[in-house]
């Protein structure tokens, strides 16, 4: 083959090879990337706390023994209905009686002391007097006036201490008498019995300062209910009582249930999160207003707080909003308006702090262009645009792959827009 066939040949495939690489720019040039839009439209937006717990009576009491014994009688089953006064249980009261009666013989010995020590004492009252007569007479010597005196003085001593041994064996009569009426049990409030913890036949404990006595049953007003729930420390700071919430049970998923926040704790309540880290929470109370059907106290519960509401604002789904690198937009601007060669120059010196951007793809005319945005309080599913986007405009809402990859100035191709709550 001749030199200068050599020479054409080469250049044809050149040639060949240069048409196939404009052919593969103008395709991929051509391309477009699939996305989901949505609109920016006004909507109400409410910033909402989730917690959960249970929920509990806003009154009840645990009844406790005040004396120590065998449960004899018992007269209510859990569930029953009570009204305060009833009789709920008795105490083996035969040890008490018993003390009753010892401490009531006890009491008509220290009367019958009483009565003899005044007796005594009347008669010494009675000598000593007479002492006196014959002593002024002559009768009676200095030495036997004294002793009169001191007979005297003995005896109202002796009826002194009878009459305060009597004080001590009614007292401890009274208190005998009390711990025998404490065998039985009434109710303190009418309510329903939720808890039932002894049987008869069991033995009570009665608490002492440092130890609480076992709760023999719990009565519970059912009348009305609220729910305990534990928060977050870094939510708590935005809940105030007076606050709407919405309360569900998961006994009744369905359905849920209208309620005000009443308490916030000041307490922290401490718990180990796994792996060394402790979790810091704070009680929330949250009284329900409706009724609740069949409820039981200690049903699990979850509970929504709306800690902030804002009405008819722009809002854009919280999916759109992304953080891009302000350099390397500058870059990716700098391209879409020069070519290729203007990223590497945008790029060679550039030594700056990175400033990152919050913003999200407004798309116009089938191209994605960033746009920085400042947001405020954030719903379930949408954010409050505080600037940066007007109403109508189109933002880039998915797949979220496509939301962290995409580019400035992106070909796109729309896919149908998904309506979404806020």
């Amino acid at each position: 083959m001749s030199k200068k066939r050599k020479i054409v040949l080469a250049a044809g495939g050149a040639l060949v090879l240069t048409v196939l690489v404009l052919i593969n720019l103008r395709s991929n040039r051509g391309s477009r990337t699939e996305v989901q839009v949505a609109t920016v439209e006004r909507k109400d937006i409410s910033k909402v706390i989730t917690a959960s717990g249970e929920i509990q009576p806003k009154r009840r009491v645990n009844v406790s023994a005040r004396t120590i014994g065998k449960v004899t009688k018992l007269a209510v089953r859990e569930g029953d209905r009570v009204k305060k006064g009833d009789f709920l249980l008795e105490i083996d009261a035969e040890p008490y009686e018993s003390v009753v009666d010892q401490l009531t013989a006890a009491v008509r010995g220290a009367e019958a002391s009483v009565e003899l020590e005044s007796a005594a004492l009347k008669k010494a009252e009675y000598d000593f007097e007479h002492a006196q007569q014959l002593s002024q007479g002559g009768f009676v010597s200095e030495t036997d006036l004294k002793s009169a005196s001191s007979a005297l003085d003995m005896a109202r001593a002796r009826a002194k201490s009878a009459q305060e041994g009597l004080l001590q064996a009614r007292a401890n009569l009274r208190k005998a008498d009390h711990d025998l009426k404490e065998v039985r049990i009434t109710a303190e409030m009418s309510g329903v019995i939720t808890g039932l913890n002894v049987e008869e036949g069991e033995s009570a404990i009665m608490g002492t300062i440092n130890s609480a006595g076992t709760a023999l049953l719990t009565i519970s007003d059912l009348s009305e209910i609220e729910a305990e729930v534990r928060v977050d420390e870094t939510e708590v700071v935005m809940i105030k009582t007076g606050q709407a919430a919405l309360v569900r049970l998961d006994a009744r998923p369905d359905t849920t249930f209208r309620g005000v926040v009443t308490e916030v704790g000041n307490s922290a309540i401490r718990s180990q999160a796994g792996l060394g880290q402790e979790s810091v929470d704070f009680k929330v109370v949250v009284a329900i207003t409706d009724s609740i059907p069949s409820v039981r106290p200690g049903l699990s519960a979850s509970v929504d707080i709306t800690v902030a509401e804002e009405k008819h604002v722009l809002g854009v789904p919280i999916q759109c909003l992304t953080v891009r690198d302000e350099a390397r937009l500058r870059r990716e601007r700098a391209r879409g308006k020069k070519g290729e060669a203007a990223d590497t120059a945008s790029a060679e010196g550039e030594d700056e702090k990175p400033r990152e951007i919050e913003g999200v793809f407004v798309v116009d005319k089938d191209v994605a262009t960033f746009r920085e945005v400042r947001v405020g309080i954030a719903g379930r599913s949408h954010f409050v645009v505080l600037s940066g986007l007007h109403e109508g405009e189109k933002v880039v809402s998915g797949p979220f792959k496509v939301i962290g990859e995409i580019k400035e100035g992106d070909r796109v191709k729309i896919k149908p827009e998904r309506k979404r709550g806020s």
